[in-house]
């Protein structure tokens, strides 16, 4: 009996895990302000990287459901965006709830503007996440933007 309590216990721990990782994507408003190294040791190298201007260095990550974007300078990331397609609203909104309670964890603040539009605030960062359906094609995205901030 405490050999299945204890396979529970590990099966609901990686679940939980599993929802933490995937979410984990769309929180790029966590690093406003971090070196360009740091999202490079997060998420590896990035599929382009637009560098001819030192004060706006871009990076551009992209699988076949999720894209992100990183601009910075020496001083590290200002910009940020995230995208990120599902095929169901249920999907869609465990990952937001993720997001959102991620960054409650992570001390953003939370105003929610609709049901589905949210404005996140941290000193030094603002973040815009929004979750929208395409009619057309019967998919859901979540999408991020992130800037730094004078506050």
């Amino acid at each position: 009996m405490k050999l299945l309590k204890i396979f529970y216990l590990l099966l609901f721990l990686l679940l939980c895990n599993a929802l933490i990782i995937k979410a984990q994507d769309l929180n790029v408003h966590f690093l406003i302000g971090k070196k360009q190294s740091e999202v490079i040791k997060k998420y590896g190298n990035p599929a382009h990287k637009d560098d001819s201007n030192p004060d706006m260095i871009c990076m551009f990550y992209k699988s076949k459901l999720h894209t992100m974007i990183f601009v910075s300078d020496k001083n590290g990331v200002y910009q940020s965006e995230a995208s990120k397609t599902y095929g169901t609203k249920n999907d869609a909104v465990k990952d937001l709830d993720a997001c959102i309670s991620g960054s409650v964890s992570n001390g953003f603040t939370i105003d929610s503007v609709t049901t589905s539009d949210f404005r996140l605030r941290k000193k030094g960062v603002k973040a815009d996440l929004q979750l929208s359906e395409n009619k057309l094609s019967d998919k859901f995205e979540i999408r991020v933007k992130a800037n730094k901030s004078e506050d």
